[in-house]
Order: C-alpha cells, then structure tokens, then sequence
C-alpha cells in the first residue's frame, strides 16, 4: 500500500511500505477516507525531528520512518477480537493512546501519561491507504462526510480548550490566532454561551471565516481597542511566542489566559500584569478521549459545528508533499485545512 513517510527533517515520502495486515485483539483494521494535515505535521517536515521518535517509542515500540497524519477517518474492513465494532462502521480516530496503568492515566488524564503515543508521531498513522487504530480510540459517526468528520481531532482540541478556561454562559472571550484550532475554539466558546467572541487575525480571509463561526474578528493592531478592559478569557492560538505574552495583557482581572499552541519556545511572561491581576495561566495539551472526543464527533454530527469553511485544498496521497506540506510552508495565509484523500 502506500503511505507518506517521514524519514528526516526536510524528507517526506509517499511510498509503498507492507500492508498493516490483520488488526490484533481490541484494534480496527481501517481504510483511511480521510485526513488532515495539521500544523505538528509542518513542522515536523521542516524542523524534526520534534515528536517522532528516532529510537523505539516506549509504548509503540516504533520509530522513523513512520507514517504521518493523526487528523483521520475511515470505515471499519475488520475489527479484532473484542474491539465492539463491525465492518462497514465508520469511524473517527483519536489516536493518542497511554499506558493505561500510571497515576495519570488512572485518574482519567490520559493526555499526561508519561508514556503516551499518538498514531502519526510515534506510531504509524492516517496519511496512508489503510492504517490499524485501537479500538478504544475511535468514536463511530454517522450522517456526515468524512471531509467533516476530519475535523474529530482538532475539535476536541477546542473542546478541551474552551473546558479548560471554564468559559461560563455570558462570558466574554478573545481568540489570538484564527487558523483551524482557534477558529474551531471561537466556535465551541459561542456554544459554550459566550456573550461575545473576538478573534484576532492578521489575514483578512480569516477575519472573514471568524464571522461564519459566530464571533467578531479584528487585525492585532485593533486587538487593544476590541477588548478594551480585558475578556473574561483568552485562547493564545497563534503558535507564536510573544503572542502568549499578548494573551496574559488582553486578560481581564481575575480572568484566565489559556496556552493552547505546539511550540519549542520560551515564553516570557508579564509578571506584574499576572500578579496585580490575579488573572490565572493556564495550558490545555490535546484532549481526552473519553470527553473531549467524543464530544467533537456529537458536534459534527449534529451541524453544531460546520467545518467545511476551512477547507481550503483536498489532495490526494500522491500530493501530501508538493500541494500539502510544502504548500503550507510557502503561503500558510492561503492554506488553512488541507484534506488528503487517499482513494480519490
């Protein structure tokens, strides 16, 4: 079958590697119908190796080359033994898997086993024409194309977010950065009840698609003036680090400043705008497979949440690298969600 590969910082290939074979007890067997490509995978591509690993993952036991891609979907071909799913279902994947057996993991907080492993960084995953996923990482969907159903994974990301700054009905919220995850979490905070949502964007496409989701948006020049006083809460969603610095100021007093973005950079911290505010930093990792997940599937299914505005380029398998990875690369402004569709 093929599947794109990582190998080396600068060196994705889509090749021909070993079918994945029967799924083992507990796993699915999947024909991948969808995936997209997330920020993490870019930077991968230019700057990794960041998450894969280049020795055997404790967990997975697997290292580079490994097949990417970790936003997927697909319909069931076999299910192993106890995996309580039968062919022909349709599935999201939540990919990141945990130990099972740590304080974290018993506690519920999978996304902090020390161990953990998400299929397309430590394991093999979607950008691939079949790809085996543990049964208790998937959630069944119905209704919905599997371009939307994509949207699984970056959604629970918003979901957690939004659960993890406590957003309360009437409470007013500004989202620094509005690709895919900080639109997606404006979103989520409008149904959370948010009286009022603001999304500070430098491209004015993206301004634009705000509107579509419920929310205000305004270029960074304008961000001071539109929260005046400060939000109740604030998402840094930008993946820049003096962007993180910015979220803290544009907080109100005794409100919440969430850190949502995947970076390798230290962040500097207004520590007297912190303190005489009482205001409370936070960060919020992934999401959690037994809330977060399943969740963002219910919002997809029920039209809640319409993410087919960011979609901004579907590929094929073949292209992952030309018009996926490196088209990000060069103009990010005009590639917002790429969906790579391995059997069109």
């Amino acid at each position: 079958m093929r599947a794109a590969r990582w190998y080396a910082r600068g060196d994705v290939r889509v090749v021909d590697v070993p079918d994945p074979g029967a799924p083992p007890a507990g796993w699915l067997r999947l024909k991948v119908l969808a995936c997209g490509l997330c920020g993490t995978d870019v930077e991968e591509y230019t700057a990794g190796p960041v998450m894969t690993p280049l020795t055997p993952h404790p967990l997975t036991g697997r290292c580079a080359p490994l097949t990417l891609g970790h936003e997927f979907v697909g319909v069931v071909e076999e299910a192993g033994a106890g995996a309580g799913f039968a062919p022909g279902d349709t599935v999201a994947v939540d990919g990141t898997m945990s130990c099972g057996n740590c304080d974290r993991c018993r506690a519920g907080r999978y996304n902090m086993c020390a161990v953990s492993g998400q299929l397309g960084q430590q394991g093999d995953g979607g950008l691939a024409e079949y790809a085996l996923a543990p049964a208790s990482c998937c959630v069944a969907y119905a209704g919905i194309p599997a371009t939307v159903a994509a949207f699984a994974e970056p959604l629970s990301v918003a979901v957690r977010a939004v659960s993890r700054g406590e957003v309360a009905p009437g409470a007013t919220v500004a989202v620094l950065g509005g690709g895919t995850v900080g639109l997606l979490t404006a979103r989520v905070a409008v149904l959370a009840g948010a009286s009022r949502v603001v999304v500070v964007e430098p491209h004015p496409h993206r301004r634009e698609l705000a509107a579509r989701f419920g929310a205000e948006a305004v270029a960074p020049d304008g961000a001071a003036d539109a929260v005046g006083a400060g939000m109740d809460v604030v998402f840094e969603a930008a993946g820049v680090p003096a962007v993180a610095s910015t979220a803290v100021r544009l907080t109100a007093r005794a409100g919440t400043t969430v850190l949502l973005s995947v970076f390798d950079a230290d962040v500097a911290v207004p520590m007297m705008d912190l303190l005489l505010g009482e205001k409370r930093l936070v960060a919020s990792l992934s999401h959690l497979r037994d809330t977060d997940f399943p969740r963002a599937v219910e919002l997809l299914c029920s039209g809640a949440v319409d993410p087919t505005p960011l979609v901004s380029d579907r590929i094929g398998l073949a292209d992952v690298v030309p018009r996926g990875l490196d088209a990000l690369v060069a103009d990010p402004a005009r590639h917002l969600k790429i969906l790579v569709e391995p059997w069109e």
